[in-house]
């Protein structure tokens, strides 16, 4: 896949501006600098010298728990939870998918991934070295790396996905009579399977 280097170093370098933006102000309400990627150290700073509370400890008992989900429950109590959940969203783009993603350009501006047709137990396909599969799509900042996959000069990147494909591969090796016609008719075989579990017609099943 074609790489636009250099508008990706630059998403990269806006991204240090406002990862520096927020470590700093971290520091401040927190009265020192730490690591902010290190639980360890995190939690020493919320549970212990700020007081917050929920700081259970890991499984590990080498620290205190301080993933998203204790810090969604800590919104509120303290302005510092904020700037870390807002510092983890632009971090996690930069080190994953900026500064991954730069690291393994090759000499002819292109990323090559090697897409694996035998290793899910599911039959999917999946990317590896690098995974090209796995960038966040939900936010705009997550998917912002995106923009900067290119199709060569004339070309279009496509991006599709197969219509209920373990349901007909079945409906193929079963030679299945009702399966195989609800795939010829180009029905929801899902939708199919639910009215005649629940006994409704069709048009009731939400």
């Amino acid at each position: 896949v074609a790489v636009d280097t250099e508008g990706l170093r630059a998403f990269g370098e806006r991204l240090d501006v406002e990862i520096a933006s927020f470590q700093k102000r971290i520091y401040e309400l927190a009265g020192e600098e730490f690591n902010i990627n290190s639980p360890k150290q995190l939690g020493v700073i919320l549970f212990d010298k700020l007081g917050l509370p929920t700081g259970k400890k890991t499984k590990t008992k080498a620290g205190y728990s301080t993933g998203a989900e204790v810090l969604e429950s800590l919104r509120g109590k303290h302005e510092i939870v904020d700037y870390i959940l807002q510092y983890r969203t632009v971090a996690k783009p930069k080190s994953t998918y900026v500064d991954g993603l730069l690291g393994v350009v090759a000499g002819d501006g292109r990323i090559h991934t090697t897409f694996q047709q035998t290793l899910t137990r599911t039959g999917r396909i999946s990317s590896t070295e690098p995974n090209l599969q796995n960038i966040p799509i939900r936010s705009a900042r997550g998917r912002a790396p995106l923009r900067f996959l290119r199709a060569k000069g004339g070309c279009t990147l496509v991006d599709a996905d197969y219509s209920q494909i373990e349901l007909r591969v079945l409906a193929h090796v079963a030679a299945d009579k009702n399966m195989l016609q609800a795939c010829r008719d180009d029905e929801d075989i899902h939708l199919d399977a639910a009215a005649q579990v629940f006994d409704l017609p069709p048009l009731m099943v939400t």
